[in-house]
């Protein structure tokens, strides 16, 4: 390469042709300018290795790059042979070639400087150490020169894990001698310990005759014991079952009082509802005038604005006028026309946004409401008859009842009724009597509904495990739990097998019975499961299952109301259809 003036020139005009990199050329820019001397050159791993061979930092710098390039050079000119190497071994053209046989080349081209200890780690890296091994994965460690330094390290360490086997054997011997005496130690001692065994079973022989006799005289003290036991017990048992036939008592004087007040309410939404049935007809004959005064408003509407047209057209023909107008005379004329013009158009304006916010209080359509109220506001316009306030009254109508339509739709207690206090509120009920109708219904229903849920919630334990304990229960209360379990979901078949009923009112948490009655929404009960659970209950009345059982009697009063629910809403569905 010339003088090594010569050569540190060349070596500068390379490096500085070069875009650099923090003052340095990196792996792909010494890659590059190597293909350029080379043809194909070599890897980027091989770049990467020969910088890490030959330079002190993460690049090559320009005292570096000589050398460098001679590295790989090295590595370009070794690969030709090793990938010839390679190919022979590669009889199967498989582009791989076995461990062993990858090991061979690492050994005839390291010879005695081959580490075991690189090799092993190098499989241990592999997915599939035993899988053919492809030149890629080799070629950088195959060119890579190796360190005697870390050979004779690693052949210290060998050794070193040699004299750790041997110290760990010598102490696996001491350790089994140990062993061996403590196990004649425990052999003497378990000796040892049958003699005196020996003697503490003769001892205890006689102990046990001794215990006999007075074990004797304790069961007799027992067995008198356990008599006067059995005597308080049964004076326990008719105490509480005198305490559970009075709280069963004052729980049915308390079902009495419920089922009392819930007739007043339905007898009072009775009434509610007859009241609102003669205020819907009377509405229905107002509505009918309002329409008919809404199409006057509608055609002083359509007047006001085919006229408010009109006026614009008067304005332009005035503005034209005035450009054309030759004496001060004439274009004094014209701006009066045109004034008055436009004092028409804008009192014709005012007059159709008037009388579109009349129609739309008549008409009571929220769409049309809105855009008057929005149009009537961005004029300005002073609110003399009281429209505007109407309008904004009636918007407010119609988000109450949408509010209520959607409280109905949920069939939650509490939000219904906050939206039918809502409507009384705001003094609503004479504009949607129906809705208040079938709201006022549905919070009676749903009000019953809850009353009997709480029935079943304040059953206590004690009797829904009544329920639970009879081996063969009367026929009521066997088939009142069939109709419960089927509005609840489960197929008669499951609940023929009285064991399986057992099991199911035996469940808690989310699966346990007084759970599963609160969470059922009648809504979602299939209409056959409520046809057949009402044909079983059919068959008895509420005093016949109370006689036999009180806890049947509450689910059969719970069953009854959610099938009637049940049949309510199909009435319903079917009406809209």
């Amino acid at each position: 390469m010339g003088t090594l003036a010569e050569r540190k020139a060349i070596i500068h005009q390379v490096f500085r042709n070069r875009r650099l990199t923090a003052g340095f050329l990196n792996a792909l820019q010494l890659q590059e300018l190597h293909a350029e001397i080379r043809h194909g050159g070599i890897s980027l791993q091989q770049v990467e290795a020969s910088i890490s061979y030959v330079c002190a930092g993460e690049g090559c710098e320009e005292d570096e790059l000589y050398d460098v390039l001679q590295e790989m050079d090295r590595r370009y000119f070794l690969l030709q042979d090793l990938k010839w190497e390679f190919s022979l071994l590669d009889q199967g053209h498989s582009d791989s070639v076995t461990p062993d046989q990858a090991r061979f080349m690492f050994e005839a081209v390291h010879g005695q400087l081959f580490s075991r200890r690189k090799w092993q780690l190098f499989l241990q890296s592999r997915k599939l150490p035993d899988s053919g091994v492809s030149f890629s994965e080799i070629e950088v460690d195959l060119c890579n020169i190796p360190n005697r330094e870390e050979v004779l390290k690693e052949k210290m360490e060998e050794e070193r894990e040699a004299q750790e086997k041997l110290r760990r054997r010598e102490e696996q011997r001491s350790v089994q001698k140990k062993r061996e005496e403590e196990e004649r130690k425990i052999k003497e001692a378990e000796e040892l310990r049958k003699k005196k065994k020996e003697e503490s079973r003769k001892k205890e022989e006689e102990r046990l005759l001794q215990e006999k006799e007075e074990e004797k005289i304790k069961e007799k003290k027992k067995l008198e014991e356990e008599r006067e036991r059995e005597e308080k017990e049964q004076i326990r048992l008719e105490a509480e079952r005198g305490k559970q036939l009075l709280e069963e008592r004052k729980r049915l004087e308390e079902e009495e009082r419920r089922r009392e007040a819930e007739l007043i309410e339905v007898k009072r939404a009775q009434e509610i509802q007859l009241k609102l049935e003669a205020e819907a007809k009377v509405r229905q004959e107002q509505r009918t005038r309002e329409l008919e005064e809404a199409k006057d408003a509608e055609e002083a509407a359509k007047e006001a604005e085919e006229a408010e047209k009109q006026a614009r057209k008067e304005a332009e023909q005035a503005i034209e006028a005035a450009k054309k107008a030759k004496t001060a005379e004439e274009k004094e004329a014209a701006e009066k026309a045109r004034k008055k013009a436009e004092e028409k158009a804008k009192a014709e304006r005012e007059s159709r946004i008037t009388n579109n916010l009349k129609v739309a209080v008549k008409s009571k359509e929220k769409k049309k409401l809105e855009l008057a109220i929005l149009e009537f506001k961005k004029a300005k316009l002073k609110d003399t008859d009281g429209n505007l306030a109407a309008a904004e009254r009636l918007i407010k109508m119609h988000q109450t009842k949408e509010v209520l339509v959607v409280a109905m739709k949920k069939r939650k207690l509490p939000e219904l009724e906050k939206a039918i206090t809502a409507v009384k509120k705001g003094g609503f009920e004479v504009e949607m009597p129906e809705e208040m109708i079938q709201a006022n219904k549905l919070m009676v229903r749903l009000k019953r509904l809850e009353r009997l849920r709480q029935e079943v919630q304040n059953l206590k334990q004690s009797t829904v495990a009544e329920i639970r304990s009879y081996s063969k229960p009367p026929a009521a209360v066997h088939q009142v739990m069939i109709a419960t379990y089927l509005l609840l979901g489960n197929p008669e078949k499951e609940t023929k097998n009285w064991k399986l009923v057992q099991a199911l009112v035996g469940k808690t948490g989310k699966e346990g019975l007084k759970r599963r009655v609160l969470e059922c929404d009648p809504v979602k009960v299939p209409s056959p499961a409520a046809a057949r659970a009402k044909e079983i209950l059919d068959q008895f009345d509420l005093d016949s299952v109370r006689d036999v059982s009180g806890g049947a009697a509450t689910f059969y009063v719970w069953a009854v109301g959610v099938i009637e629910e049940v049949e309510e809403e199909k009435e319903k569905s079917q009406e809209q259809e």
